[in-house]
């Protein structure tokens, strides 16, 4: 919006006529800066090792309850664990090394709904549904490196393991859709993708690779802001006890 002043020729303004005209101009501009500064969308919940969000180029660290703003783009560093709650329930949590954008946040907390989109460029990532996922059935879409998950009731983990970038599923239903081909998983299933191919049919995953791929999103007790159980945390522990308390 561009606002003109129109001066009078004649005779300068007076003092106390400048002085209004610069206070005026100083609430102009604080009101477009406000209008102009991202929402709020969320909050960190835990955070281990350097964890950061930047805007516009510009980067701040992250602690718990710090707010996660639209468009952040959040980073972890080596060892690093991010976890954040949006406004809506939606809980992400981020490994080490990871990239990850709220590209989209449509939500009335007066009713189900909404629309949610995420990308994750990098790093393992664990995504537990809000209520934009409620009973209407809200749209939520995740871009990775190698396609985009379309998710419904979900809980979902994502990332590089055994030379392949790999999806499973921990409850709800996901379609991964990517340039080779697509395919639909549900509890318990997962898909490794290999080298720009077609995902793999849905199907559950060795043990030792679910238990690897908790591992990437766990905290360690020692150093996270917020004490983690000693338990190791396992697939059911993850579904059984972690989950449900969240």
């Amino acid at each position: 919006m561009r606002i003109a002043i129109l001066r009078c020729p004649p005779s300068p303004p007076s003092r106390s006529r400048a002085l209004s005209l610069l206070a005026l101009s100083a609430l102009l501009l604080g009101s477009a800066a406000a209008a102009a500064a991202p929402a709020t969308v969320g909050a960190v919940d835990k955070a281990q090792g350097q964890v950061e969000a930047s805007q516009a180029g510009v980067p701040r660290d992250l602690a718990v309850a710090a707010p996660v703003l639209f468009g952040d783009r959040l980073r972890t560093g080596p060892a690093a664990r991010l976890e954040a709650k949006l406004a809506d329930g939606t809980v992400l949590t981020l490994g080490e090394k990871g990239r990850l954008t709220v590209d989209k946040f449509v939500y009335d907390p007066d009713r189900d709904g909404g629309r949610l989109a995420l990308t994750v460029k990098s790093g393992a990532f664990l995504f537990v549904g809000g209520r934009i996922e409620g009973p209407t059935g809200g749209h939520v879409d995740i871009h990775t490196p190698v396609g985009t998950l379309g998710v419904r009731g979900t809980t979902v983990w994502g990332g590089h393991i055994d030379g392949g970038f790999g999806v499973l599923v921990l409850s709800g239903e996901v379609s991964l859709k990517t340039p080779r081909g697509t395919v639909t998983m549900r509890k318990g299933q997962g898909t490794m993708v290999y080298d720009g191919k077609a995902p793999s049919g849905a199907a559950p995953w060795p043990d030792d690779r679910v238990n690897r791929a908790v591992a990437t999103i766990s905290f360690d007790p020692a150093t996270a802001s917020e004490p983690a159980a000693s338990e190791p945390l396992t697939f059911d522990r993850l579904l059984h006890d972690v989950l449900p308390a969240r």
